[in-house]
């Protein structure tokens, strides 16, 4: 659809203080992200434009430009330029000031790592869709300038300058309600998940975990002494009323609102409220895993619990591991003001610093916008990834599997079908002698015996569908009662 021009002008203002170029910007992603403009619709073109806001085409040019560059328009040759249908991760508030981007980086061979691991594992992000050679220059300045207190710990909640900008990242990409007081910086995300834990609960206390949920959530509840209340998960997420039943009590309820894992499904807005409204009535916490930072494919990204949260109760957990590698051991707690003081105390107790030139560099990584352009970078890619293993699923695994899409994260769950009579760990156990590996639902709680958790994100679409063959090889042996053989195109011979 074509838009009239009247929003547009609407939105342009040649009084302000700022430069055109700036302001036509501002004025058209505010547009977009408050859906004024919506996806697909079609922009007038630059000379009309120019034309008709009194200003140089090359300031249009410039600007429209720099939207296409960020994700938020599509430039379609010989038909003009739209609203992307999918915006991108930081399409929540205001824009970051940044420095002028960068293009963007040639691909690198993936580290040996990313070579090693099996198709299909779950929670891994792409290797090598990541900068290196930018990591190694950042840090190694960092490095390089280090000196007298740079070699000794940090103090308070990590360095002030990263936690700044680590504020004003999060309330552009995630919707957060938050300053830089209110950020701990932390040495993983295990360790993030394991202080707030030993900050909130004491042993004894019930804590409602995701059923089914991450084993590592299980682990560090039951390493404290706390009584872990398993809370169904559904498509809309954890169910805050089933919770109330089982344990009205609860200190505090962790939940991954973003992309559950393992279930997958994103939590509704209604699952949202309604889990806030139990904080606020019981006077307990919530601890928010935001394990994917927020990754869709498309659509806006919902905001975040702590962004909507009006009482006080709600600590974010962020970090790099899922965004960018899992050797980048650096994660952030967002507190409510009131935990500040003794949160800031406890982390200096139990010495849990990261080195100051990692933080500096992670903050350069921010800064320079390299983290936006590579969260670009791989929304494309994983997009690719799932689109090749839907591909994989409907031509190799037709009658035995069925994967449903998704729209974020970074794994889908794939059901086997009803008509078979095989389940889940032994197809597990299955694959994992072929090289392969997918684990059981099961295995991570709940009761669903038929189905399994695929990871696409560190895979390439030829890994995948090699990987892909490999799987239908098992599946011929083991879910086809009369041994029959499945073809290339998935259908019974």
């Amino acid at each position: 659809m074509k838009i009239s021009q009247g929003p547009l002008l609407s939105l342009f203002d040649a009084d302000g203080s700022q430069p055109l170029q700036q302001q036509l910007f501002d004025r058209l992603r505010g547009a977009i992200v408050a859906g004024a403009l919506r996806p697909g619709d079609r922009l007038p073109s630059t000379r009309t434009l120019s034309r008709d806001l009194g200003v140089s085409r090359n300031t249009v040019v410039a600007a429209t430009d720099r939207l296409a560059a960020e994700g938020y328009l599509e430039a379609r040759i010989g038909s003009g330029t739209y609203v992307a249908r999918s915006l991108p991760d930081d399409a929540m508030a205001p824009p970051l000031r940044l420095a002028r981007p960068t293009p963007s980086p040639r691909p690198l061979p993936p580290p040996t790592a990313a070579a090693e691991l099996l198709p299909f594992r779950p929670a891994v992000p792409a290797y090598d869709q990541f900068e290196i050679e930018t990591w190694r220059r950042l840090l190694a300045k960092r490095w390089r300038d280090a000196g007298g207190l740079l070699l000794g710990h940090d103090t308070g909640g990590g360095w002030l300058p990263l936690r700044r900008v680590l504020a004003s990242h999060l309330q552009t990409s995630r919707g957060l309600s938050c300053d830089a007081e209110q950020i701990l910086v932390l040495p993983g995300r295990t360790a993030s998940l394991d202080f707030a834990l030993g900050l909130l609960a004491v042993a004894g206390d019930r804590i409602w975990l995701e059923d089914p949920c991450c084993p590592v959530q299980r682990s560090l509840a039951a390493g404290r002494g706390l009584l872990s209340v398993p809370v169904p998960v559904d498509a809309e997420g954890m169910d805050a009323e089933a919770g109330r039943r089982l344990a009205p009590d609860a200190r505090l309820a962790l939940v991954m609102p973003g992309w559950q894992f393992p279930a997958g499904g994103t939590m509704s807005l209604r699952r949202r409220q309604a889990l806030l409204g139990w904080v606020r009535r019981s006077g307990a916490w919530i601890v928010e895993d935001d394990g994917d930072g927020g990754l869709r494919y498309a659509g806006r990204p919902l905001p975040s619990l702590q962004g909507l949260d009006d009482s006080g109760r709600v600590l974010h957990l962020g970090g790099l591991d899922r965004t960018i590698l899992p050797a980048l051991r650096l994660s952030w707690l967002v507190l409510p003001p009131d935990l500040v003081t003794s949160a800031r105390a406890l982390r200096s107790r139990l010495e849990l610093t990261v080195p100051l030139p990692e933080q500096m560099a992670v903050h350069d990584l921010l800064a320079e916008g390299h983290l936006a352009s590579h969260l670009r970078r791989v929304r494309r890619s994983y997009g690719e990834r799932q689109q090749a293993l839907l591909d994989a699923a409907a031509r190799r695994w037709a009658g035995a599997l069925s994967v449903q899409a998704a729209d974020a994260g970074l794994h889908v769950t794939a059901r086997i079908d009803p008509q078979i009579d095989l389940g889940a760990a032994a197809l597990e156990q299955a694959a994992a002698a072929q090289g392969l590996e997918l684990p059981a639902l099961s295995g991570y709680g709940g009761g669903d015996r038929r189905t399994l958790v695929l990871g696409y994100a560190a895979f390439t679409p030829e890994r995948i569908a090699r990987a892909a063959d490999r799987l239908a090889t098992v599946l011929d042996r083991m879910a086809r009662p009369d041994h029959r053989r499945l073809p290339r195109d998935g259908r019974r011979a």
